[in-house]
C-alpha cells in the first residue's frame, strides 16, 4: 500500500512515494512511532528494531521510583543475624588398649604431665603425633560411644572425660570446643 506524498516532477523523476517497506522513506514515520511508544510508555517488545531519533529530537525521560526499587536488599534478614553455626566439636584424645593403662594416665595427668606429651607417650592413634587431637567433626562421625561423650551437653569444654570404652579401646577425651546445638551447651 503506497501513499503519494508529492506529485511534483523534479528533474524528470517520478513522483515522491511514502513506502514503508523502504528504509529511507519509513524513517519519518518510524522516529514518529518510537516517541509516541517511549513518551506513553508503552512496551516495546525486543525483535522490533527501533531507529534512534535524530540528536536536536532525542529526549531523556527519567522514570520515577518503580515497586521494588525502595528495597534495598529483599532477601537480608539483619534483624534475626545469621544462622547458628552446624554443630562441631573440636576435640583432643589418648587411646590405649586397657582400663588399668588409662588409669595409670589419669594419674600422671593429675601429677601435671601434659595431654599432648602423654598423647605421644601412650596413644596407639595415629594423632598421638599431634597430641591426640582430632581437629572438628559432626555428631555421627566418630563411633557411637565417643559421640554420646563428646556431644552430652553435661561435659564440660576443657575437662577430661573417661575413660571411655568403645571398639577401639579406652579413650580420655578433651574438648576443646564445641559450636552450634543452641543453648544445650
Amino acid at each position: 500500500l503506497s501513499t503519494v506524498l508529492s506529485s511534483k516532477k523534479i528533474s524528470g523523476q517520478p513522483p515522491t512515494i511514502f513506502d514503508p517497506m523502504r528504509p529511507a522513506t519509513a524513517l519519518p514515520m518510524l522516529w514518529t512511532f518510537t516517541a509516541f511508544v517511549v513518551s506513553e510508555g508503552f512496551f516495546i517488545p525486543s525483535n522490533i528494531k527501533v531507529a534512534a531519533p535524530p540528536p536536536s529530537t532525542a529526549t531523556k525521560t527519567t522514570l520515577g521510583m518503580g515497586l521494588f526499587d525502595g528495597f534495598k536488599n529483599p532477601f537480608a534478614n539483619e534483624e534475626y543475624g545469621a544462622p547458628p553455626d552446624a554443630v562441631k566439636a573440636t576435640a583432643r584424645h589418648i587411646l590405649v588398649a586397657s582400663s588399668a593403662e588409662a588409669s595409670a594416665v589419669m594419674k600422671e595427668l593429675g601429677g601435671g604431665a601434659t595431654f599432648a606429651s602423654l598423647a605421644k607417650q601412650y596413644s596407639t592413634c595415629a594423632s598421638s603425633s599431634m597430641g591426640g587431637s582430632l581437629g572438628s567433626f559432626a555428631p555421627g562421625t566418630m563411633v557411637p560411644e565417643f559421640d554420646k561423650a563428646i556431644f552430652n551437653p553435661d561435659a564440660k569444654v576443657g575437662e577430661i572425660i573417661g575413660p571411655v570404652k568403645t571398639k577401639f579401646g579406652y579413650h580420655l577425651i578433651v574438648i576443646d570446643k564445641r559450636t552450634g546445638g543452641g543453648d544445650w551447651y
